[in-house]
């Protein structure tokens, strides 16, 4: 009878550290799945922080870009804009030019005036970044220059710039965007004795 106690109380014992581990398992497995669920709603949370700020940092990188392309076409549109202006000054001042020469060799009083005008013009050319090609006596470059006559000239060597019909004028020539306003117009020599290009 009492072995019997015995074996219940075992058995009792023994079913009582089954429920217990039993319990700390359940226990366990819900505190698991509870710091899982927390675990996948931070890693949500994080993901949605990581995209909102991926999102943010290119709308920042593309109203950086947008503003520089504002600023690079208005910086353009200002260029061409003065560019147009005095594309139309030029024949002003060669009119001008012309009125100097004449005033010179008639000995006209005008000649103060005029002198006095085409220093502003020029003035105001040179603000602009704009400068003549009066390229006589120096190779000839068509880059810059329109050649109307080629002229057989013995003394100067081959494909130089003999006379200056008409002065050329070119914008930003110092920087990469060198835009050419109008070529000068001009005579080039060619030198038989002299040809460099056989």
């Amino acid at each position: 009878m009492k072995r019997n106690k015995d074996k219940d109380y075992v058995h009792c014992a023994s079913s009582s550290a089954d429920t217990e581990k039993a319990v700390a398992a359940e226990n366990a497995a819900t505190a698991a799945a509870s710091n899982s669920e927390e675990q996948s709603e931070t890693d949500i949370l994080l993901q949605q922080v990581a995209q909102w700020r991926d999102t943010a940092m290119r709308a920042q990188a593309e109203f950086d870009n947008t503003k520089k392309r504002l600023a690079t076409q208005q910086a353009t549109a200002l260029a061409r804009a003065s560019e147009r202006v005095i594309t139309a000054l030029i024949p002003v001042i060669d009119d001008i030019e012309f009125g100097i020469n004449h005033a010179e060799e008639s000995g006209n009083d005008m000649l103060e005036g005029l002198q006095a005008i085409h220093a502003k013009l020029t003035a105001v050319l040179k603000s602009e970044k704009v400068e003549v090609v009066d390229p006589l006596d120096q190779p000839f470059d068509h880059n810059t220059a329109q050649a109307v006559q080629m002229v057989e000239d013995a003394t100067k060597p081959d494909q130089t710039v003999v006379q200056v019909l008409q002065k050329g004028y070119v914008m930003g020539k110092d920087g990469e965007n060198m835009r050419v306003l109008r070529p000068a117009m001009v005579l080039v020599s060619t030198n038989p004795d002299n040809d460099t290009s056989s």
